[in-house]
C-alpha cells in the first residue's frame, strides 16, 4: 500500500525523490505534507530550504533552478508545488519537468500536492491518458504517487475513537458511528466536532444524546430526518425539519432536488436488499458512502414501491410547479411535503 510506503520513506528520511499526494481526503494528505515540512523545519534556515510554488509561478526552468542550488547550512531541501492545473499541462512542459526530476540531486525532494478534483481518478488509475500521465508514471518509478481516498466504515470509526481516547474521554459504543452519520465523513469536520464534545462533556462519558445536542448536522443528515418523518407520516416533524432547513439556508429548489435523489437511492437500496446485495455493494452502485446506505435501509424495508413511485411523481410535479413565477417556492414545497407525509401506505 502506497501510504505505508510513504510512512516508511518519511521515517527513513529518503531523499532525491518525487512525490505526488492526491485524492479526496485532505486531512490525511495534509498530515503527511506536514511530516515533510517538519523535517525541513527541524534543520537550520528552513526559510531558505523550504520552497513553495503555486500553479502560476511554476515552470520547469524555475524548478530546475531551485534544484541546482545547494541547501543553506543543511543537507536537505524540500520543494512544494501546489495549485497546479494538471489538465492544462502541455506535453512539452511535462516532458521537460520529468527530465529535470530524473536528474534530481540527492539533497532534495519534490512534493506535488493535488487537492481533491485537481487530478481525475481516471488519470490516477491509468484508465485515461493525458500529458500529465508521464509525470504520474515518473513519480511511481522514482518516488511515490499516493492517492488518499475518503476514509469510511470501521477505519473511520476507529479514527474518531482514537481522538476521544487521546483526550482521555470515554464514549458510548454507538457514538463514533452516530457522529459520522450526523456530521458526514470529512475528517476535518469530525475532528472539530470531537473537540466540541470533549469540551462539552468535561470528562464524563459522551452519549448519543450529546452528539445530537452538540454536533452540527450536515444537510444530508437533516434530509434523512425529513425522509424518516415523511415515511412515518409525522406531519408536525416534517413541518419543523422543513423550517429548520429553510432557516439554515437550503433553497426550496435544492431541497426538492436532494429529496428526489434520496427517494431514488432508497428505491435502489430496496431493490438491492431484495436481491441479496450487501450495503457495500449498494453503496458502490450508487457511488455513495456506506453510512448513507445504512441510513436508507430502514426506510427501504418499511416503504412500498407504490409509495416510492408516488413520491417520485410528486417530486417531479413539485419541481415543475417551482418553475412557475405564480407559485411561492417555500409554500409550494411545504404543501408538497405535507401531502407526501399524509400518504396512506397499505
Amino acid at each position: 500500500m502506497n501510504e505505508d510506503l510513504l510512512k516508511s520513506h518519511i521515517k527513513s528520511a529518503k531523499t532525491g525523490l518525487c512525490y505526488i499526494l492526491c485524492g479526496e481526503e485532505e486531512y490525511t494528505k495534509d498530515h503527511y505534507v506536514n511530516q515533510f515540512i517538519k523535517r525541513v523545519n527541524a534543520g537550520p534556515l528552513p526559510e531558505f530550504n523550504l520552497l513553495h510554488f503555486n500553479g502560476k509561478e511554476f515552470t520547469p526552468y524555475s524548478l530546475g533552478s531551485c534544484l541546482e542550488e545547494f541547501p543553506y547550512m543543511s543537507d536537505y531541501k524540500l520543494i512544494v508545488i501546489e495549485e497546479l492545473d494538471y489538465a492544462k499541462l502541455s506535453e512539452a512542459v511535462v516532458n521537460e519537468t520529468v527530465e529535470i526530476l530524473d536528474n534530481m540531486p540527492e539533497y532534495a525532494n519534490v512534493l506535488f500536492i493535488a487537492r481533491g478534483g485537481e487530478l481525475s481518478q481516471k488519470l490516477i488509475a491509468k484508465k485515461e491518458k493525458a500529458p500529465v500521465s508521464a509525470l504520474l508514471s515518473f513519480a511511481e518509478k522514482k518516488g511515490l504517487l499516493v492517492n488518499f481516498e475518503k476514509e469510511t466504515g470501521a477505519k473511520l470509526r476507529k479514527w474518531v475513537l482514537r481522538h476521544f481516547e487521546a483526550a482521555g474521554t470515554a464514549v458510548d459504543e454507538a457514538v463514533p458511528e452516530l457522529m459520522i452519520n450526523v456530521c458526514g465523513e470529512d475528517m476535518y469536520t469530525l475532528k472539530g466536532e470531537t473537540a466540541k464534545l470533549i469540551a462539552y462533556c468535561k470528562g464524563r462519558s459522551v452519549s448519543k444524546a450529546d452528539v445530537i445536542n452538540v454536533c452540527c448536522s450536515n444537510k444530508s443528515y437533516r434530509v434523512f430526518d425529513l425522509t424518516k418523518a415523511l415515511t412515518s407520516g409525522n406531519t408536525q416533524k416534517v413541518h419543523d425539519i422543513y423550517n429548520f432547513l429553510i432557516r439554515d439556508g437550503i433553497s426550496p429548489h435544492m431541497l426538492i432536488s436532494t429529496l428526489s435523489s434520496c427517494i431514488t437511492d432508497i428505491t435502489v437500496t430496496k431493490a438491492g436488499l431484495e436481491d441479496g446485495k450487501t450495503v457495500g455493494d449498494i453503496a458502490k452502485s450508487l457511488k455513495t458512502f456506506e453510512w448513507a446506505v445504512k441510513n436508507y435501509v430502514p426506510y427501504a424495508r418499511k416503504v412500498s414501491y407504490a409509495y416510492l413511485d408516488y413520491a417520485a411523481d410528486k417530486c417531479n410535479e413539485c419541481a415543475v410547479a417551482l418553475k412557475s413565477y405564480r407559485n411561492d417556492p417555500a409554500i409550494t414545497v411545504e404543501f408538497f411535503l405535507l401531502r407526501l407525509a399524509s400518504y396512506e401506505q397499505a
